[in-house]
């Protein structure tokens, strides 16, 4: 499964979300991270520095994500920017007419 504007694939299934009893706000291209890590936090009694690698690789593959998203915006706001400063230039109509002495 192939999420529309992101460079990562879709690995868990729906099913295994479910099975998993990932909520749906958790359920983005590092649910099949955070899978194992809840399986460890669940083994380990929650423990903060137990699960340590599994955290990390999860909250990793999510600042990716941020990243990934905060550059497409940014391109879109550029993209948007360029487009209306051509609008601007290309409507512009002196309200003074230039004359050959000014």
């Amino acid at each position: 499964m192939e999420v529309e504007g992101s460079s990562k694939p879709m690995i868990a299934t729906q099913a295994e979300m479910v099975e998993a009893r990932v909520p749906i706000s958790y359920r983005d291209q590092c649910a099949h991270l955070l899978i194992p890590l809840n399986k460890c936090r669940q083994a380990e009694f929650y423990l903060p520095w137990k699960c340590e690698n599994e955290r990390h690789v999860y909250e990793k593959c999510e600042y990716e994500l941020v990243m990934e998203r905060m550059l497409k915006m940014q391109k879109i706001r550029e993209e948007e920017a360029k487009l209306k400063q051509a609008q601007k230039q290309g409507s512009h109509i002196p309200l003074i007419p230039k004359t050959a002495n000014a």
